[in-house]
């Protein structure tokens, strides 16, 4: 059962398809592909086009017409649908925390469901509240409506993983948050899942998001037919058509930027320490675009580093490294 798994699951769509009643089209048609273990993978593409509805049905939350889901090799149709969406963690944009319930009470939700022993409960939960940046003595005896936007969804997020669930859903989770709000929760998730390693399927319309986020990105026509399904880098460097380009736009160059780290391209480098002076400083962990709106934002062609210094030519360098050897 999937209670029993640990870490991620991998997830198979075969042929899934859902027809409602009095309607020619079919919302999704014939879906087919493989989720790997342990992954991310983005569900991309314009309003209506079905994305939402083929997540929906991994947890059964709209019912298949036809096809088949296998999470870790077992039938998803074969399981009772609220057994099923106990072992699957769900985040959406709404956040849908309990008004009337405590932050940890919201966290606690599936945990007592499935009858955990009250001792286990309140150590996931301070657990998960420390995962998440939120001290569980300050914030576990809140209530949702003294949380600002940004710790609802953080907390939406922890209630999910609270079961420790082999698969997470999650549909447009930062949608409605401001911009500078949104990078700090997509930067939060990128640590958690580099920790946890969930099974992870992430809705949006937003394709830097999809290239930031995604180990894998599935672009997806109408009906989700599956336009292009690889990573982020093939995708930028190898649009597989027009429509797939569409979605990267003019800035593929800068997009491409986004998936380097200061830490990687500078292991590859000679090292030059001792930088000039004043120069503006970026961590290693900051993408090579990070890197470049620094240099843009001050004036420089170059910004001091861990051991050392990155010019503009090298990043300039680096960009078309990653076109011809995609990453």
């Amino acid at each position: 059962m999937l209670d029993h798994m640990t870490g991620g699951a991998r997830i198979e769509l075969d042929n899934l398809t859902k027809r409602y009643p009095g309607q020619d089209a079919p919302a999704v048609e014939n879906v087919t592909m493989e989720i790997p273990a342990g992954e991310l993978v983005v569900f991309v593409g314009p309003s209506g086009c079905g994305k939402t509805t083929t997540m929906k049905m991994i947890n059964r939350l709209i019912e298949p017409t036809s096809g088949s889901i296998r999470i870790g090799g077992e039938d998803v149709l074969a399981m009772p649908p609220d057994l099923l969406r106990r072992h699957i963690g769900y985040v959406i944009q709404q956040i849908g925390l309990f008004p009337h319930l405590t932050i940890a009470e919201n966290i606690a939700l599936v945990p007592n469901l499935l009858r955990w022993p009250k001792a286990k409960v309140e150590a996931r939960v301070e657990e998960l509240l420390t995962l998440i940046g939120l001290d569980p003595g300050t914030y576990a005896g809140r209530y949702p409506k003294q949380l600002s936007g940004g710790q609802q969804q953080r907390v939406g997020v922890a209630r999910a993983l609270a079961a420790d669930p082999p698969v997470m859903l999650m549909d447009e989770p930062f949608g409605a948050t401001d911009p500078i709000t949104r990078e700090r929760l997509q930067n939060e998730f990128l640590r958690l899942q580099r920790e946890l390693r969930k099974t992870i399927i992430f809705v949006t319309h937003d394709f830097e998001e999809a290239v930031k986020l995604g180990d894998r990105i599935a672009v997806l026509r109408e009906r989700s037919r599956i336009a292009q399904y690889d990573t982020p880098a093939r995708i930028l460097a190898n649009p597989a058509d027009d429509y797939v380009a569409s979605f990267i736009g003019g800035d593929a160059t800068l997009k491409r930027l986004a998936l380097i780290t200061v830490a990687e391209l500078a292991a590859g480098l000679t090292p030059r320490p001792g930088a000039t002076p004043g120069l503006p400083h970026v961590p290693g962990t900051a993408t090579l675009r990070e890197a470049l709106d620094v240099m843009v934002a001050n004036a420089v062609q170059e910004v001091a580093c861990d051991g050392g210094t990155l010019t503009f030519a090298e990043i300039c360098a680096a960009a078309g490294r990653a076109v011809s050897g995609v990453r």
